[in-house]
């Protein structure tokens, strides 16, 4: 069974045809990593697996079930997503902004991961007041502390220095060890993606 099933999936972004006829199966309880050549459509390809933007042609699913079947709150459900370019304008701080909008088991889970994350000491700081690395480090803390199936990272590892990456590779092992099946954009060496059962490099 695969968590995840592409089918000849094309994605058009304007009149520009981003992925053509790409299919990939993904199994559960494992990491894959999707790099490639800026512009390949990497980012298009996971906002597609999240719902967020429409496919041209062929099909998604999500634990066997078609992402056209499923309900805005069925595929909320699914899975958990972490997208690049999050801007804050309000002062709230930064857990503030990781319980926004969660339910009591997902708030349970904050001061741990907070630690995992190594987060604590600026939890209590605007998020407005945070480099890019701690503010993308938020957006994955929001993700981390629900409990889903599948988590949808696009680049957690970027502008975050060595310890951070390590902390944040330990938390998707964990993950993973848990049967979550997670999915990761990155922009480095395949080389350097041994944690990672699948690298798929074959959109371009």
């Amino acid at each position: 069974m695969a968590m995840i099933s592409l089918r000849n999936v094309s994605i058009v972004r304007g009149n520009r045809t981003v992925i053509s006829h790409f299919s990939a199966e993904i199994a559960p309880g494992t990491i894959t990593a999707i790099v490639g050549p800026n512009g390949c459509g990497k980012s298009s390809l996971m906002a597609a697996i999240a719902g967020d933007i429409p496919i041209a042609e062929g099909e998604i699913f999500l634990a066997e079930k078609s992402l056209t079947q499923l309900s805005l709150h069925e595929q909320a459900s699914l899975r958990s997503v972490v997208m690049q370019n999050r801007n804050y304008w309000l002062s709230f701080s930064a857990a503030e902004v990781v319980a926004m909008g969660q339910d009591s088991q997902s708030l349970a889970r904050i001061p741990a991961v907070l630690d995992q994350l190594n987060m604590t000491e600026y939890a209590e700081q605007s998020v407005t007041t945070l480099s890019g690395g701690e503010a993308q480090r938020v957006e994955i803390a929001r993700a981390l502390i629900r409990d889903s199936q599948i988590y949808l990272l696009d680049e957690p590892l970027a502008s975050q220095d060595s310890k951070s990456k390590l902390r944040i590779i330990d938390c998707l092992k964990k993950l993973r060890e848990e049967g979550k099946t997670i999915v990761i954009i990155a922009h480095v060496d395949r080389e350097a993606l041994g944690w990672c059962d699948q690298v798929i490099d074959t959109l371009a």
